[in-house]
């Protein structure tokens, strides 16, 4: 979902901007023509660190989830039963609110191509 999210950042990058505007953003944005070795790699960062970021905050939370269901099934069976329930219902919440944020973000990732740098 994050590398999907990422190509229609470039896409639509370069469909309101053109390929020029998006390669001169790259370029020559905060610090103008003589810094554009040093923009090139901020702004690489910048770009490559937006999927990163959507990826391994969907993956971190789902994971954690999923080992604590493990870490309550290696329990006694009494005490299973008194955790799981609860842990499931505040699991079910925490992945809808952090689908919530990846769609947010996602929203917001999208807004920034679209708008222009001056």
């Amino acid at each position: 979902m994050s590398l999907a999210v990422f190509v229609l950042i470039i896409y639509y990058s370069i469909k309101m901007k053109g390929l020029g505007g998006f390669l001169g953003e790259l370029a020559f944005q905060p610090f103008g023509k003589l810094g554009a070795p040093v923009n090139l790699v901020l702004e690489g960062v910048g770009l490559i660190a937006k999927p990163i970021s959507l990826s391994l905050r969907l993956f971190g939370n789902m994971y954690a989830g999923e080992m604590i269901f493990i870490l309550i099934a290696l329990l006694p069976f009494w005490i299973q039963w008194t955790l799981s329930l609860p842990w499931a219902i505040f699991h079910i919440l925490i992945i809808t609110l952090q689908a919530f944020i990846f769609m947010t973000l996602t929203v917001v990732y999208l807004d920034m191509a679209h708008q222009e740098h001056h």
